[in-house]
């Protein structure tokens, strides 16, 4: 199924940039519907500015801008690492969201795209996202298509 996925977005051209917007749209989405409820609000709060940060093309291509709401974040995950695990792991794929094309194709993953890698770490989160999360995406191909 993420195949197919990755076969789309590809076809589609789907850049790298539209792909992770695409994954902190989805992210803000789930906070927006309650999902991620069990996360304290406050925590919450501070990973909805960050992800709707990272929506916006002129702030991703700020790269000292990037840089400094990335180590923001990764001083909060290490923060939650031991007493609030899921949180961290939430903060990891918010982290995702400030990862640039080049980084992804150094860092030789093998994978076209990080459509797959974005799911995996999210699951850690909620284990049940996946039809979720696959629909999310593809209406937004569709969307993007049409």
């Amino acid at each position: 199924m993420f195949d197919k996925l990755e076969s789309e977005l590809i076809f589609a051209n789907v850049s790298f940039s539209e792909i992770t917007r695409t994954y902190a749209r989805f992210l803000l989405s789930l906070i927006e519907q309650g999902r991620l409820d069990s996360i304290a609000s406050s925590s919450l709060h501070k990973l909805k500015t960050l992800l709707g940060d990272a929506t916006f093309y002129r702030i991703m291509n700020d790269e000292l801008l990037r840089k400094k709401l990335s180590s923001e974040l990764w001083v909060m995950e290490k923060r939650f690492r031991k007493d609030n695990v899921r949180l961290a792991e939430l903060i990891r794929c918010v982290l995702f969201c400030y990862e640039t094309e080049e980084r992804w194709e150094a860092e030789g993953a093998g994978d076209a795209t990080p459509i797959y890698l974005y799911y995996l770490i999210l699951k850690k989160v909620l284990p049940d996202v996946a039809e979720a999360f696959i629909h999310y995406f593809q209406g937004e191909l569709l969307r993007k298509q049409g």
